[in-house]
């Protein structure tokens, strides 16, 4: 049986019905896993799955298009509220 334990000590604790339980130790026990290690590799293998479509901003080429084209824009004048703020900002930094 493949072991994974390296200096854990933090627990992780569910409750579940007796025939999820049955089916999550079938499948341990067919990747050669310990439950709790099987448990492990799934559970973080989601994890990292869910951060990165959350730290990804994914545009359609129409989308990333009009952004860009924002971005070169040299007519766009930024938000009053923006030009306040580096004026502000300014303000700050000449009176330091």
């Amino acid at each position: 049986m493949v072991t994974m334990n390296k200096n854990r000590t933090a627990r992780l604790e569910t409750r579940l019905r007796p025939e999820d339980k049955q089916l999550i130790e079938t499948a341990a026990a067919m990747e050669g896993l310990s439950l709790s290690d099987f448990v492990l590799v799934a559970v973080k293998h989601h994890a990292e799955d869910v951060l990165a479509r959350h730290q990804h901003i994914q545009l359609s080429e129409m989308v990333s298009r009009q952004f860009t084209e924002m971005l070169l824009d040299q007519t766009a004048r930024p938000p009053q509220a923006l030009r306040d703020a580096m004026r502000r900002h300014d303000e700050m930094i000449e009176s330091d």
